[in-house]
């Protein structure tokens, strides 16, 4: 059986450019979540979008999502068979 550690954060999102495509980041309110310590998180959109349609997405998901839920696996626990 597993258990499992469940880490919750606050978020924002903000608009990003990576030399390519326009790119919708993931931003954090704090540094509470382990697993994701020093990472970044973005959403690449596809090439046809426009900074404008990225507006407006980046509107929808900030008004709608407050939070980032991750669950990690801490350890796999297993019984010896007997016999």
């Amino acid at each position: 059986m597993a258990t499992t550690k469940i880490e919750r954060a606050g978020v924002a999102f903000g608009i990003g450019r990576q030399g390519g495509p326009i790119v919708i980041e993931a931003r954090l309110h704090h540094d509470t979540i382990s697993a994701l310590r020093g990472v970044q998180v973005g959403f690449e959109l596809l090439n046809g979008i426009t900074l404008e349609q990225a507006r407006k997405i980046l509107g929808v998901l900030n008004e709608n999502v407050v939070g980032v839920v991750v669950t990690t696996v801490l350890a796999v626990k297993t019984e010896a068979a007997s016999g």
